[in-house]
C-alpha cells in the first residue's frame, strides 16, 4: 500500500473518545497480559504506550489453531490480523506460477504480526498463512482497528512510525530460504536447447582444465556424438528430477523439514552422477586408454560430491540468488543470479573435481597419491623464504583453497549456469509474450 494511503487511513476523524477506555475487555486478565506481551514484540504496535497498549488488547480475541490450519488465503479480502504468541506460521505466496515461502513467522522475535499491512482497506491477502505447529494467537478485526484509529489520535501517531518501518521490512521479507525454492514447470524443449548450447562450452573448458592439471593437450570437442545427447539428458535430468521430487515430497510434513529439504536437493545430483561420469570419460580417452565402459567409473566418489554441489547450484542456489537480484528484467535476474551461484559452486566443487579428474586420467594412482602430488605442485608456489614445515602447510592450504585450475573451473560452472538458465529464461519469456498477444 502507498505510504500516503496508510497515513490517510490512520488519520483521526474526530477527537479522542473516552468510550475506548470504558469498553469491557474481551479477554481474561491472563490473556490480556499475553496479548499485551505479543503487541510489545509486534513491529506495528511496539511504539504504543501502556495505556494505548491496553486499548488495543481490549479489542482482541484469543484464537487457537492446529498444525496445518489455514489462517488466511492469498487473494481473500484481509479482514483480520493476528498476533502469534505461541507456535509458528509459514506464509506462502504464488508468483508467476512459482511458490515462494517466507521465513517462518511466529512467537519468536518481532515477526509475530500477520496481515497488518493489508488490513486497513481490506486489500487482498498477500500470502497464504498456514500453521506449522499448534498456534495460539490474538485476532484484531478490521472494524475494531478502524474504530481505534478513528477515535484515538495518539494510537494513530504511535503506530504510524512503526508501520513505516514495517513497510520497509516487507520489501525484503518474502525471500525464500535456500533449499525451499519451488521449481517452475519447464518444458523439455527449452531445456534441451540450452543443454545443447552449453555442451560445446563445457567440452572446451573441460579440455582446457585437463590440460592445466596434466600438461597433456586434447581435442576441445571429442566424441560429441556421445557428449551432446548425454548432456541434454543430463541437464533435463536435473530439472525433471527436481520437479518430480517437489510434487512427491513436502518437507513440512516431516518432523525435520530442513533435513528433508537438504536430502531432496541432493537427490538430483546423486541420480545424475553416472551420466556425468560418462561425459567425463568421453573427454579422457587421450590419457586413459581403458574402454569407455570401464573408464566412466574412475573417480566416481568425489565426482558424486561434485554433482550434488552442481545440482543444488543450478536449481535451488540459482533461484535463491536470482530472487535477490534488484532488477525487473527476467534475463538480467537469470544472468546475475546464475553467475553468483556458478561462482560459489565452481569454488566449492574444485577439490572434488580435481580429484575425480586426476583419478579418471591416471587410474593407477590412489586418491592419496593424487592429493600428495597436488600438494607437492603447490609447494613451488610458496616463497622459498618460508621455513620448511610452514611452507608445506602453506602448500597444503593452497591446494585446497586456491588450487591449480580454480579460475578455469569457476569460469566453466558460472558460464554453464548462465547459458542454461539464460536460454531457458529467454525462451520462456518469448513464449509468454507470444501467448499474451493471442
Amino acid at each position: 500500500m502507498p505510504f500516503p494511503q496508510v497515513l490517510a487511513a490512520m488519520a483521526p476523524r474526530r477527537r479522542e473518545s473516552s468510550l475506548l477506555d470504558e469498553l469491557s475487555p474481551r479477554l481474561s486478565a491472563t490473556d490480556m497480559g499475553e496479548a499485551i506481551d505479543g503487541l510489545r514484540s509486534s513491529t506495528m504496535f511496539a511504539q504504543l504506550d501502556d495505556h494505548n497498549m491496553r486499548r488495543v488488547a481490549s479489542r482482541m480475541e484469543r484464537v487457537e489453531y492446529k498444525k496445518g490450519d489455514i489462517l488466511m488465503h492469498q487473494g481473500d479480502p484481509q479482514r483480520s490480523m493476528y498476533i502469534v504468541t505461541r507456535g509458528s506460521v509459514k506464509r506462502v505466496r504464488y508468483e508467476a506460477g512459482r511458490q515462494h515461502s517466507t521465513e517462518s513467522l511466529g512467537a519468536a522475535g518481532s515477526r509475530n504480526t500477520i496481515g497488518a499491512l493489508h488490513l486497513l482497506y481490506n486489500q487482498p491477502t498477500y500470502a497464504t498463512a498456514r500453521c506449522s505447529t499448534d498456534v495460539v494467537a490474538y485476532r484484531l478485526n478490521s472494524d475494531d482497528l478502524d474504530e481505534l484509529f478513528e477515535n484515538s489520535q495518539s494510537i494513530s501517531k504511535q503506530v504510524v512510525y512503526a508501520l513505516s518501518l514495517e513497510i520497509k521490512r516487507q520489501s525484503s521479507l518474502l525471500r525464500t530460504p535456500l533449499l525451499d525454492q519451488r521449481p517452475l514447470s519447464i518444458p523439455i524443449v527449452p531445456t534441451s536447447i540450452a543443454a545443447a548450447t552449453e555442451s560445446f562450452y563445457r567440452s572446451a573448458l573441460n579440455s582446457w582444465l585437463n590440460y592445466r592439471l596434466t600438461g597433456q593437450s586434447a581435442a576441445m570437442f571429442p566424441n560429441m556424438h556421445i557428449q551432446l545427447p548425454t548432456r541434454i539428458f543430463y541437464i533435463n535430468g536435473f530439472k525433471i528430477a527436481r520437479q518430480v521430487l517437489d510434487t512427491r515430497i513436502e518437507p513440512a510434513d516431516y518432523d525435520n523439514p530442513g533435513a528433508v529439504s537438504l536430502v531432496k536437493a541432493c537427490i538430483p545430483g546423486l541420480l545424475m552422477t553416472p551420466v556425468s561420469s560418462m561425459l567425463e570419460a568421453c573427454n579422457a580417452g587421450h590419457s586413459n586408454p581403458e574402454p569407455l565402459a570401464t573408464r566412466w567409473m574412475r573417480g566416481i566418489g568425489p565426482r558424486t560430491l561434485r554433482e550434488v554441489i552442481f545440482g543444488i547450484g543450478i536449481n535451488q542456489l540459482s533461484d535463491y540468488c536470482e530472487e535477490r537480484v534488484p532488477a525487473t528484467d527476467p534475463l538480467q535476474k537469470a544472468f546475475f543470479g546464475s553467475l553468483s551461484a556458478g561462482i560459489a559452486c565452481g569454488y566449492l566443487s574444485h577439490v572434488p573435481h580435481n580429484l575425480s579428474t586426476l583419478k579418471l586420467l591416471q587410474p593407477s594412482k590412489s586418491y592419496a597419491q593424487h592429493a600428495s602430488e597436488l600438494v607437492t605442485a603447490s609447494y613451488h608456489r610458496v616463497p622459498s623464504t618460508v621455513p620448511g614445515s610452514m611452507r608445506w602447510a602453506a602448500a597444503t592450504f593452497l591446494t585446497f583453497a586456491a588450487p591449480v585450475g580454480l579460475m578455469v573451473r569457476t569460469t566453466q560452472i558460472a558460464g554453464s549456469f548462465c547459458i542454461i538458465n539464460g536460454v531457458i529464461t529467454a525462451m520462456q519469456s518469448a513464449a509468454d509474450r507470444a501467448n499474451a498477444k493471442t
